[in-house]
């Protein structure tokens, strides 16, 4: 990627990849967290996304994120401090490529 495009991935989530497994209590186990140089912006206008349950959702921020490795949506999602609520729910998880393979992710909170 353009290193002037680069610069403009100044922000950095992070994602805790579940494991499969799940505690005691029945909720799910995560591993270690993977960090994500990205850029976010607030999502454009009514953008209505529809999730896994067909549930129509608002979405609230769009997420550039710079990786060819894919992102499980099923993992915890952190965003930077200042974000309310700082662990969304990933609402879609988007991949782009070009001539070359995978160019960047897009995921929407």
């Amino acid at each position: 990627m353009d290193s002037e495009l680069l610069d403009l991935f100044n922000e950095t989530i992070t994602v805790e990849p579940p494991t499969g497994t799940y505690t005691d209590g029945g909720k799910k186990n995560y591993g270690a967290a993977v960090p994500y140089a990205c850029k976010i912006d607030p999502a454009p206008g009514e953008q209505i996304i529809y999730g896994p349950d067909r549930e129509e959702r608002r979405a609230s921020w769009t997420i550039y994120v710079v990786s060819t490795t894919a992102i499980n949506p099923e993992g915890r999602l952190t965003l930077p401090a200042g974000f309310d609520p700082q662990q969304p729910p990933f609402m879609s998880v988007a991949r782009y490529v070009d001539e070359v393979g995978v160019h960047h992710y897009v995921i929407s909170v």
